[in-house]
């Protein structure tokens, strides 16, 4: 017997809206930031290249988490994984 079922071979693109990607860093056009429409790529992008640590540092140069702050969550999120003082170790230096 054969059966003949509609079923699409193929994943439509993401176009970002239905945050369902599996992890911080996985959906380029997933908007992170709905206020201001800021995408995951430009959020990264400007954690990266900018050097940025902080969520107010964000909200300074990109404007996510500026509006309605629902956001600022996920925004730590990808600090905790992009920001330079993920990657670093803490350094304490002392002088006497």
């Amino acid at each position: 017997m054969d059966f003949d079922l509609d079923i699409p071979t193929t994943t439509p693109p993401c176009g970002g809206e239905c945050r369902s990607c599996p992890s911080v860093g996985s959906c380029p056009d997933r908007v992170v930031c709905r206020c201001f429409g800021v995408t995951e790529e430009a959020l990264i992008g400007a954690v990266i290249t900018l050097g940025l640590r902080t969520l107010n540092e964000v909200r300074t140069h990109t404007e996510a988490g500026d509006g309605c702050c629902c956001c600022h969550r996920e925004i730590t999120q990808y600090l905790a994984v992009y920001s330079p003082s993920a990657s670093s170790p803490s350094v304490i230096c002392s002088v006497k």
